[in-house]
């Protein structure tokens, strides 16, 4: 009896061991499985992504907008979210969707695939796209020969993305796609933009549909704007996006591959300040899709940059160059392009900057191939670096060195028989036969025999020293790219393996020779005229100013560079002459409403045209005003043009337009808040 009762107690403790095993199986279970399972639907993913800052304004003078951000919708795959590259079949619907969705909208998406369609099904590199395709090619992308071929690339696209199923249109287009991500570098912290400046309906649509879309998201983004996108392109310059090298030279400071950046003008050398600082963004999307996003570090806009341009001025150089090389053309066909420059002497800073051609920045990207193709050239900046011989424009310059030396006085004369004599080898002529002439009536013939006796007498040592003084052949110190130019003299001469002859010398006083000079260096060497010796630097940045225009940054100064303390009477002899050329030769300045002191010069070039050699003249001038209180300089160049005083309309116009402000417009531009 006792001993089944002992059995059934055993019985009993086995049962409850077991019992307490199976609860603890049981808890085991719950923490490792079912736990585990509602901890993986509460998990989060948590990305930082960059928030792109709003790129400054540049303004001209008066406050006017000349370029600004402005907000635009782009469509992104934020990496956090979207299915990653293991999961094909999933990216290949999401983007083969997309591409349906906005075809059926008529919008446009990022399309950059080197690789076009034809309508008969046919393959081929797109024209113009060697540097797309040698990518494509390379060990970067697809690591193939540097010489396969179109059905190489796009069978090693369709294996890669695993676009077999596909249709060849249809394939083209989700590896088009895959192309740009890749260039792009999408990961982690650079979203990949798939559209950009979609409109509102279609980013409403692809909202609605954001459970279909995982990982794609609208997001509003600063993009330039123009007001006029005609307004002063070369001074402003260009903003896109930036290069391979740009990043490998200035990935430290924060750049990343998606990023735009200033290339020249404005845009590129006040980059830094232009472009502002980046935020940072969390986003956190949990395991059914729903996502949260935080700043954690706001972004700062960029400063705003103050031009010198006057808008209203620059139109009008722009306006008054481009009709009269029209004009000129009709019975001209040698004119072909020309550029313009406007400073105020009192401070050099440069009040209109002009070139023919030109283009518009506002479209600048969607003809870009055809810009950069034009023959005529018109994103080339000629008024900064396009160098011309100064032709007769030299000969205020030679007439001060001649009499600062006592070389020639008030009393000296030439006779002017149409022929220079001196040397028996060589005689060169003139433009006229002008008799006994001083040194006021030489300037406002332009008659050369004068001025290649001065020349002679001087050397060219001398007659150096006085261009140097002048600012001829030095960089004017403006912030965009400028040629120097250059001084004719027997050093540049013996580097080119030439002797220097005598006749050399006269023809460098006669602005001829190798002396080449770039039409804002005219103007500068106006301005010296205008200030009596005195050179300042020329410059295009007034101020840098905070985003929100409150605090001043920086302001220019008025940088004298060098002084030439001229005797009076001498500055007093230049001036006459260049006031006879102001007001009574066929340089019309009338319409100006203040006297006009200036110099023509007309110089005959050699260049090839259609593979043959071609002579043809430029055109230049150079004048200020007013005569007795000088305010503003300006040199025009047209070239083709058949005589310097031919381009004086454009000089004209532009005085007209600046003496023509009311004293409204002066007080606003000393008394305003936004400029000081």
């Amino acid at each position: 009896m006792r001993r089944k009762i002992s059995k059934k107690r055993d019985a009993a403790v086995i049962a409850l061991i077991a019992l307490v095993f199976a609860a603890f199986i049981m808890r085991l279970w719950n923490i490792q499985v079912v736990s585990a399972g509602e901890k993986k639907s509460t998990a989060v993913k948590a990305v930082e992504v960059d928030v792109e800052p709003v790129r400054g304004d540049i303004l001209d003078r008066n406050g006017n907008l000349l370029a600004t951000g402005k907000q635009q919708r782009n469509v992104v795959f934020n990496y956090a979210s979207f299915p990653k590259s293991s999961e094909k079949e999933a990216r290949n619907k999401i983007i083969g969707e997309l591409v349906a969705l906005f075809e059926k909208s008529n919008a446009e998406w990022v399309d950059e695939l080197p690789i076009k369609l034809s309508k008969n099904g046919k393959l081929s590199f797109k024209k113009n796209s060697e540097s797309e395709v040698a990518y494509l090619r390379s060990a970067a992308f697809l690591d193939l020969n540097p010489y396969a071929t179109v059905q190489n690339c796009f069978d090693a696209l369709t294996e890669r993305y695993s676009l077999e199923k596909y249709d060849v249109a249809t394939a083209r287009k989700l590896a088009s796609v895959y192309y740009s991500m890749w260039k792009d570098g999408f990961n982690s912290s650079t979203p990949y933009a798939f559209a950009k400046n979609v409109s509102a309906q279609l980013a409403s649509l692809i909202k609605e549909k954001s459970a279909e879309f995982p990982g794609v998201d609208v997001q509003v983004k600063s993009v330039r704007y123009y007001p006029d996108g005609t307004l002063a392109p070369h001074v402003l310059g260009i903003v896109g996006a930036i290069s391979s090298e740009e990043y490998e030279a200035r990935k430290d400071e924060g750049y990343t591959l998606t990023d735009t950046i200033g290339k020249n003008g404005i845009e590129y050398a006040y980059e830094s300040e232009l472009r502002g600082k980046k935020g940072k963004k969390l986003i956190v999307t949990d395991a059914d899709g729903n996502t949260t996003e935080k700043y954690t570090v706001l972004p700062e806009n960029g400063d705003s940059v103050v031009l010198t341009i006057d808008a209203k001025l620059q139109k009008t150089a722009q306006d008054s160059l481009a009709s009269l090389i029209k004009t000129m053309q009709k019975t001209n066909s040698n004119i072909t392009s020309g550029a313009v420059v406007a400073m105020d002497v009192r401070s050099n800073e440069v009040l209109a900057c002009a070139n023919y051609p030109s283009y518009n920045l506002s479209t600048y990207s969607k003809n870009s191939a055809k810009l950069n193709s034009d023959s005529s050239k018109p994103l080339w900046d000629r008024a900064l670096r396009s160098t011309f011989t100064p032709g007769s424009t030299i000969k205020p310059a030679v007439a001060m060195a001649g009499l600062e030396e006592k070389t020639i006085d008030e009393d000296f004369t030439v006779l002017c028989t149409g022929i220079y004599t001196h040397y028996k080898d060589y005689q060169p002529g003139c433009t006229g036969v002008h008799g006994n002439l001083n040194v006021v009536s030489a300037l406002y013939h332009s008659c050369n025999i004068f001025f290649y006796e001065t020349s002679r007498l001087l050397g060219i040592e001398k007659l150096n020293d006085y261009f140097t003084m002048f600012g001829l052949g030095e960089k004017t110190g403006v912030e965009l790219a400028e040629s120097s130019g250059t001084v004719d003299c027997v050093e540049l001469r013996t580097k080119k393996g030439e002797l220097w002859t005598p006749g050399l010398t006269i023809q460098a006083g006669i602005g001829h020779g190798d002396n080449q000079f770039t039409p804002i260096q005219l103007c500068a060497y106006a301005s010296v005229i205008a200030n009596r010796g005195v050179r300042r630097k020329a410059h295009f940045v007034s101020s840098v100013m905070t985003a929100d225009y409150s605090k001043t940054l920086y302001s220019a100064e008025n940088q004298v560079l060098s002084t030439a303390n001229f005797k009076d009477e001498n500055w007093a002899l230049v001036y006459e002459g260049m006031l006879l050329v102001g007001t009574k030769s066929y340089a019309d300045f009338s319409s100006v409403g203040e006297t006009v002191a200036a110099k023509t010069g007309t110089t005959t070039v050699e260049r090839i045209v259609n593979g043959k050699s071609k002579k043809h003249n430029n055109g230049l001038i150079i004048a200020f005003a007013p005569y007795n209180d000088p305010q503003i300089a300006v040199s025009v160049v047209i070239e083709g043009a058949d005589s310097g005083g031919s381009t004086a309309p454009v000089a004209a116009a532009i005085m007209k337009q600046y003496f023509s402000k009311t004293e409204g417009e002066k007080t606003a531009r000393t008394e305003g808040s936004l400029l000081k």
